[in-house]
């Protein structure tokens, strides 16, 4: 019960931290969607590895999908790149990076291809 209440009191906070910067993104349409897009590009990307006959090591989807908000997060704060782009480039940035970073985390993780 205590793990329960401390994870909704986290979550309240980074839901108010992520409220605050997105009163300046324009409209709450455009900020949820804007929010959604970031977190969809990581997960299409995650599961698109998973349709692949090859296996990519845990690890390795890991750092793609860090690779791939990473990139989305960069783009929506330092660039001028649209929200509706979002999805779709972290989508190819998670599986791309993710695929190709797959050989350095096979080495020693024990799955098999």
């Amino acid at each position: 019960m205590r793990v329960a209440r401390a994870a909704t009191v986290i979550w309240g906070l980074v839901l108010l931290i992520i409220g605050s910067f997105a009163r300046h993104w324009g409209t709450v349409l455009e900020a949820g969607l804007t929010i959604t897009s970031i977190a969809y590009g990581g997960l299409l990307g995650v599961f698109l590895l998973g349709l692949m006959p090859r296996r990519v090591p845990q690890n390795a989807a890991i750092f793609g999908m860090v690779a791939g908000i990473g990139t989305e997060v960069y783009l929506k704060l330092g660039t001028s790149v649209a929200f509706t782009w979002l999805a779709a480039i972290g989508t190819v940035v998670t599986f791309g990076s993710a695929w190709l970073a797959s050989p350095l985390f096979e080495r020693g993780s024990g799955e098999r291809k």
